[in-house]
Parts: C-alpha cells; sequence; structure tokens
C-alpha cells in the first residue's frame, strides 16, 4: 500500500483535532459543573446539621418524660413546671439521696443545662396542671445559625420547636 502526497494534506486537513473554542465551553461546562457540587454538598451539610439539632429536641424531650415516669409522685403534683428561666437545685441527686422534690428540681435543673448547651438558643417550657393522670406539655425551641435565611425580626436565624406531650399515671 503505498500513499500518494496529494491524500496527505486532505488527511491533515480533516483532523486537526479540537478548537480552542471547544476547549474553553468544555472547561465552562466543567466549572459550572463543579460549582453546582459544590453547592449541593454546603446545603446538604446544612440540612444534616439542622436534623442533629431536630433529632437531640426529640431525645431531651423524651428523656424528661422518662425522669418524670421514673418520679411519678412529684410529677403529679405538678412539681416538674418550669418556665424556661435559671433552674438550680441544691443538692446533687447523683451523688446523694434525695427527696423526690429534691429529685424533681435536680431533674429539671440538670435538664434543661443540658438543653441550653445542646441547642443554639434554646428556649424550654413544661407545662401541666396538677392533677392524676398530669398532662404535661414539653416545647423545646431553638435557632437555626444559618444568616442567609432570617425569617424572624431578631435576626437570631430561623426558629424551630418541638412539642411532647407525657401522660403521668401515679399508680400508688
Amino acid at each position: 500500500m503505498t500513499r500518494t502526497p496529494k491524500n496527505e494534506p486532505m488527511r491533515a486537513r480533516a483532523q486537526r483535532g479540537f478548537s480552542m473554542l471547544e476547549i474553553l465551553i468544555t472547561l465552562f461546562l466543567l466549572t459550572m459543573w463543579l460549582l453546582a457540587s459544590a453547592g449541593v454538598q454546603s446545603s446538604s451539610l446544612q440540612y444534616t446539621k439542622a436534623a442533629a439539632f431536630r433529632t437531640q429536641a426529640v431525645y431531651l424531650a423524651t428523656e424528661l418524660g422518662e425522669r418524670m415516669q421514673t418520679n411519678k409522685a412529684e410529677a403529679v403534683i405538678g412539681s416538674y413546671n418550669y418556665a424556661g428561666g435559671t433552674a438550680t437545685s441544691g443538692t446533687d441527686c447523683t451523688a446523694a439521696l434525695c427527696s423526690s422534690a429534691a429529685l424533681a428540681a435536680f431533674d429539671i435543673a440538670e435538664w434543661s443545662a443540658r438543653v441550653k448547651a445542646t441547642l443554639p438558643n434554646a428556649t424550654i417550657s413544661v407545662t401541666g396542671a396538677a392533677a392524676n393522670p398530669i398532662t404535661y406539655s414539653i416545647v423545646i425551641g431553638w435557632s437555626d445559625r444559618r444568616t442567609d435565611r432570617t425569617y424572624s425580626t431578631s435576626g437570631a436565624g430561623e426558629l424551630f420547636s418541638y412539642t411532647s406531650t407525657v401522660t403521668v399515671f401515679n399508680d400508688m
């Protein structure tokens, strides 16, 4: 097989490769894809953090409900009512024996400190009327720290809350 010189220039003309414009368009599309991927990753991280806050709120409300079930005598008379102020307990019930009233005060103080340490700008309310059975309403609120979405006038971020109800029967 021999090559003729007149066919070679035509082949060289037909197979020039990519032009500079095609390379620039490819780089532009690749850059847009990478930026979109970074945006999706950023949104994913934000939603993961918001989900973690919701999970913590559910866990903390359930924990207080279990503490109420453990100390039924005080829960039925309304000792677990809490308006969200500063809660203190004079006795550390993990280290010493406590009366049921002291245990209720310790539970609220220790639990509210954990809620405020776990959730950003946490607000807490535990309300129930003394009766047998008593139904408590536990409301835990927090603000999402995303600064690009401010729905409140305080500028603290998007506000969320979780409400749980706990009914305590005194079997004694």
